[in-house]
């Protein structure tokens, strides 16, 4: 659902901004305006056209392009979730003050190395791990990190 935003005056001098169409700049208006509470949205290119630019004639294609685009410069982070497009926007919440935030429904997007059999963990993992099963064998079900 489409919200009031506040856009900062330096976005119109962004040096990345500066780098895309007029066309992908009115789109990155129209994401961030349609984003939920958390910087969150669909990035399906049809709903997008029909809901950022209901009047004019483009292309599901175009926007594809420009998404890509956008995605490039590391305005928009895009990622799919059970075969739907998202979309997430990094710097939202630095940019836009909300009074009050409803947690997204939208889907996270999962870290690089999701199912792979090489998946790094923090340094002080182990120690905690090792805390835990000290405490589960001690009868105590809690930890603290």
């Amino acid at each position: 659902m489409a919200r009031k935003r506040m856009i900062d005056p330096s976005f119109w001098t962004d040096e990345k901004l500066g780098e895309c169409s007029i066309q992908e700049r009115l789109l990155f208006m129209g994401l961030i305006s349609h984003a939920d509470d958390e910087g969150y949205g669909r990035a399906n290119p049809k709903l997008l056209r029909s809901s950022i630019f209901p009047y004019d004639d483009l292309r599901a294609s175009d926007f594809e392009k420009w998404l890509s685009n956008l995605g490039g410069l590391n305005l928009v982070v895009l990622y799919t979730v059970n075969g739907q497009a998202y979309y997430y926007l990094p710097n939202f919440t630095k940019h836009q003050t909300i009074n009050k935030p409803t947690k997204s429904d939208l889907p996270k997007p999962l870290p690089d190395n999701y199912g792979s059999a090489t998946v790094g963990l923090p340094e002080d993992y182990l120690l905690k791990e090792e805390k835990r099963k000290e405490r589960e064998k001690a009868g105590r079900l809690w930890y603290e990190a």
